[in-house]
């Protein structure tokens, strides 16, 4: 049944003030996700006004979909019904910060680049370094377990989080671990929440571990003439003393992208970049070691210290951001084993070929994740290219899957998401997934759709 939308937008205004409160399509065309534009959006300012906002939204059978920085909102498929966008870009505060037991506490609107700069400050880090750090939100982060380059030695998002708290779709508000290291207690309902994509709740505040900073940062950037190279270089590593934070294959087309960060030499290579942290002396043995590697292997080899290992690995995270807006690249992450890794690059950049795509790739190569971004090809346009995107995605996700894998489309246009679901079909564990999505939200109102199997 259609809520009232009138009498909810009353409600919700007088829960966090007129201005607060957006009816105009134009205004919430902003805040569409794949083509559906939200009859309202509400900036609450607090985690009370949160539940408030939430709990009217539940009285008034209202759909609502939370929006952080908005990274992720192209992952995942078309809501069924998106009639409230909560933003959170007002919860930004630091609840608390003690750098003596390595942990921070803060409000799920605050941007991770902010908390990074806050952080330092103390010689401090949160070892996570996700695509557009300067939009991503720490709620967003955790809702999507989003991860980088780094994950590697550091994990994702749900290896950082020591509680939670989370307004219920009922308006409900719970906290979920707590706020020191040695936590162990109860349940981990953290792990429940984190990569839900707000269909169990709205994460409002999030506490998590830090690390001091490493007294010297180093990165090396192997370059070679084919992908069989560098892909040697990454066996040798995996199997060696070496420790890099991250290990990441790029193709060609990716270095074309870093070319304003690489500099001049490195058209038509393969590379190899990998960034090690530590003491300065067993940085400096670790990259002249893997400097050996990679000339033994044909290749030849660069290094960037500190500032500039910082910002090669910042390209490479925001590497698709330099993509021309048109034509809208699709782009989406397989995850495959790891001794896979290169043997699935190879395989996505034939498959781009076959159907007349465009690809860029890069891949965590001791993770077994892969970056894609398919383009259309060169004036090719409508139902055709929708038509040959689908068929590589398929034969990618084929692909994937008989590996023990799998595709996940992280942007794509709402016409090939009609196609290609953006999660694949889903694996043994969904009943308990949909049983759990029934007891956290009967009403079927939190991101209705989104998810895997259309939770």
């Amino acid at each position: 049944m259609p809520c009232d939308l009138a009498s909810l937008r009353r409600r919700l205004e007088d829960l966090v003030g007129t201005r607060q409160v957006e009816a105009d399509p134009g205004s919430n065309a902003a805040f569409a996700v794949d083509g559906l534009v939200p009859a309202l959006t509400v900036r609450p300012g607090t985690q009370d006004e949160v539940a408030a906002v939430v709990a009217a939204c539940a009285a008034e059978g209202a759909a609502l979909v939370p929006w952080g920085g908005g990274t992720a909102m192209g992952t995942g498929n078309r809501p069924d019904r998106m009639d409230v966008v909560v933003r959170l870009d007002r919860l930004d505060r630091v609840v608390e910060f003690d750098p003596d037991n390595l942990c921070v506490t803060v409000e799920a609107g605050l941007p991770l680049a902010r908390l990074q700069a806050l952080i330092a400050g103390k010689q401090l880090i949160l070892p996570l370094d996700p695509p557009e750090a300067a939009r991503v939100t720490l709620g967003g982060l955790v809702a999507a377990n989003l991860s980088g380059p780094h994950r590697l030695q550091h994990g994702t998002a749900r290896d950082w989080v020591l509680g939670m708290r989370v307004v219920l779709p009922d308006g409900e508000r719970i906290r979920c671990g707590g706020r020191v290291i040695k936590n162990v207690s109860g349940y981990d309902m953290n792990k429940l929440f984190i990569r839900s994509f707000g269909t169990l709740g709205i994460v409002t505040e999030v506490t998590l571990k830090l690390l001091p900073m490493p007294a010297a940062r180093a990165s090396v950037l192997g370059l070679f003439p084919e992908l069989s190279g560098a892909a040697a270089v990454v066996e040798k590593v995996l199997a060696s003393f070496l420790l890099p934070e991250a290990l990441d294959l790029l193709d060609p087309a990716a270095l074309e992208l870093l070319a304003p960060t690489l500099g001049p030499g490195t058209g038509g290579h393969f590379a190899l970049a990998a960034g090690f942290a530590g003491s300065p002396a067993t940085v400096q043995r670790q990259v002249r070691d893997l400097e050996a590697l990679i000339t033994k292997q044909g290749g030849t080899a660069r290094h960037y210290q500190e500032a500039g290992s910082l910002r090669l690995w910042g390209a490479i995270a925001d590497m698709f951001g330099a993509l021309p807006a048109a034509p809208h690249p699709v782009l989406c992450t397989l995850a495959v084993p790891i001794g896979r890794t290169a043997g699935m690059m190879a395989s996505a950049r034939a498959r781009a070929a076959d159907h007349g795509l465009g690809a860029v790739l890069a891949a965590h190569a001791g993770s077994g994740i892969l970056r894609a971004a398919l383009l259309p090809g060169a004036g090719a346009s409508g139902e055709a290219v929708v038509s040959e995107m689908a068929a590589a995605l398929d034969g990618l996700r084929e692909e994937a899957s008989a590996l023990g894998g799998s595709l996940v489309l992280q942007e794509a246009p709402p016409s090939l998401k009609a196609r290609v679901d953006a999660w694949g079909r889903p694996g043994s564990a969904f009943a308990v997934m949909r049983r759990i999505k029934a007891e956290f939200d009967p009403q079927g109102l939190c991101s209705p759709g989104r998810f895997l199997g259309g939770l």
